[in-house]
């Protein structure tokens, strides 16, 4: 599984992050002194396997002590694993192999970061020993280069102004940290479609203001003022203009 897809620059600066599983915090177990109120254990005691203690007298339990808390990654904790992941990658030489344990933050040797470097961006991949190095490796160039067909040329400014248009792009290959498409052509073929949905929807809420437009434009004929018929007059009163 893709548990987060970073890319950032030669500087550290991120343009795109991406996580997929959520920050899992593990309580330490409850304790309570003769004559004293519930209060959390030592960190050390942690990842204790022993369950809480009973509980004792009228002293109710807090819910959220109850079981770990789930909770999606803050922005800080994001922006802490982008630092940490960015001081490992930039430190190793260009000769080396593009993948190594993960950080700390990150999950540490459970995880690994697979990456490529062009030009002046790192891609970054955080995966789980279930996926391949080299497969991933793959899938990152799959990724670029179809940056590179929709952006023609692609370079770091393109995702700085277009960041929604290379979330989409993200989308159509990695959901859920799973992925779905490595066939360029075909996520390629789908992004064009999305643009030429978004640029119909864009022709249609425009198409109310092209009608009136278009209405006082008109060259309509001079209205007669004056109608004989026979012996009777009919006169025209006086319409209000488009215009």
């Amino acid at each position: 599984m893709i548990k987060a897809i970073l890319i950032f620059n030669n500087h550290g600066k991120p343009r795109l992050s991406k996580f997929y599983q959520p920050y899992v915090s593990i309580q330490p177990p409850l304790i309570r002194a003769r004559g004293s109120r519930w209060r959390r254990a030592a960190p050390s005691a942690a990842f204790s396997e022993r369950p809480p203690p009973a509980r004792c007298g009228p002293c109710p339990v807090p819910a959220a002590w109850r079981s770990p808390a789930v909770s999606l990654l803050s922005e800080d904790t994001q922006q802490q694993i982008i630092r940490e992941t960015f001081h490992l990658v930039s430190k190793r030489d260009e000769n080396v192999c593009n993948f190594l344990e993960g950080g700390l933050l990150i999950g540490g040797s459970d995880n690994k970061l697979i990456y490529r470097h062009y030009a002046t961006l790192y891609f970054v991949f955080c995966v789980d020993s279930s996926e391949s190095e080299l497969g991933i490796l793959d899938l990152i160039q799959v990724f670029v280069e179809t940056l590179d067909k929709c952006f023609e040329n692609v370079c770091e400014l393109d995702l700085i102004f277009h960041v929604d248009k290379v979330h989409n792009i993200l989308a159509e290959m990695v959901m859920g940290g799973m992925v779905l498409e490595t066939n360029m052509n075909e996520i390629v073929t789908q992004i064009d479609a999305q643009n030429k949905l978004e640029k119909s929807e864009a022709g249609l809420a425009g198409a109310p203001a092209r009608a009136v437009s278009a209405v006082k434009n008109m060259n309509l004929p001079e209205i007669p003022r004056n109608i004989n018929i026979g012996d009777i007059s009919i006169k025209v009163p006086n319409l209000p203009s488009f215009k």
